[in-house]
C-alpha cells in the first residue's frame, strides 16, 4: 500500500458503512475518496454486498482511469461518474453516487430542487438535472454528467438518484445527507402551499462562513459517534 492509504481505506469503509444506514447507499450507489499524495483514488466495492458491513479491507484501490490497481472485488459500473470527476476537478477529495430516495422524487419531477435550508447552502440556488436515464458507463456519460455538475457540488439523475461531491470526505457528506434533508422538507412545504426559498445572497455566506470555520465535518463525525462500540465520543467544537 501507499502512505496514506489504510487510514484511507478506513474512513471510506466508515462512510459507506454510514450511507448504508441512512437507506442512502444500497443495492446500488458508490462513494470514492482520493488517497492523499497519490494518484490512486479509492472506491467502495460494486456488487450486492451489505453496505452497511463493509470494511476498510472491501475498498478498491484504482488509478486514475478507473483500473483496479488493488482490492478483491470489482470496482462498480458506474466507475465513469468517479473517473470523469476527479479528472475535471483535481481539487476535489471526495464523490459519491447515491440513490437517495426524496433527491430522486424531485429528479422525475418538473419542478426544480431549490434550496430551502440554509445549512443545505453548498447546493447553490438550484440543483441541476442530468437527463440521460441510462447508467453512466463510458467515458462520454462521465463527461455529460460532469458537465452538469460544472463547478457545484451536487446534481440530480433523472429516475436514477444524485451525485455529490467535496473538497473532502466530510464535505461531500455533509453535502449528501443536507440535500437528502432539503429534498424531504422542499416536498413538505409544497404539500402546504407556497415556499419560502433560500436567497442566492444568502446561501453565498452561509456556504462561505461554513467551510471557512470547519461545520462541513459535524454531520460525518456525529453519525461516525452513534456508530463507536466504545462508548467514547469524539467532541466537536463548533457547536450550533
Amino acid at each position: 500500500m501507499v502512505e496514506h492509504e489504510a487510514e484511507t481505506r478506513e474512513r471510506l469503509a466508515q462512510c459507506a458503512r454510514i450511507f448504508g444506514r441512512l437507506n442512502l447507499l444500497g443495492v446500488g450507489g458508490h462513494v470514492s475518496l482520493r488517497i492523499p499524495d497519490s494518484d490512486l483514488i479509492l472506491i467502495t466495492p460494486g456488487g450486492a454486498l451489505d453496505k452497511t458491513r463493509l470494511t476498510a479491507a472491501d475498498m478498491v484501490t484504482m488509478d486514475a482511469e478507473g483500473a483496479r490497481v488493488r482490492g478483491s472485488y470489482p470496482t462498480p459500473r458506474e466507475t465513469a461518474i468517479h473517473v470523469a470527476l476527479h479528472a475535471r476537478r483535481p481539487e476535489l477529495g471526495s464523490i459519491a453516487h447515491l440513490h437517495a430516495h426524496w433527491s430522486t422524487v424531485f429528479s422525475v419531477s418538473e419542478r426544480p430542487l431549490r434550496v430551502v435550508l440554509n445549512y443545505a447552502s453548498a447546493l447553490g440556488v438550484t440543483i441541476p438535472r442530468y437527463e440521460d436515464h441510462h447508467l453512466v458507463e463510458t467515458p462520454e456519460q462521465g463527461e455529460a454528467l460532469a458537465d452538469v455538475i460544472g463547478d457545484g457540488a451536487a446534481a440530480l439523475m433523472q429516475g436514477h438518484g444524485v451525485t455529490t461531491c467535496g473538497l473532502t470526505l466530510d464535505e461531500m457528506f455533509d453535502v449528501s445527507v443536507n440535500m437528502e434533508d432539503n429534498a424531504r422538507v422542499l416536498w413538505e412545504a409544497l404539500s402546504i402551499g407556497d415556499v419560502r426559498y433560500v436567497s442566492p445572497e444568502v446561501l453565498e455566506e452561509h456556504t462561505s462562513t461554513r467551510r471557512k470555520e470547519g461545520t462541513t465535518a459535524r454531520a460525518l463525525r456525529y453519525y461516525a459517534n452513534l456508530e463507536a462500540t466504545d462508548g467514547a465520543q469524539r467532541h466537536f467544537e463548533l457547536e450550533r
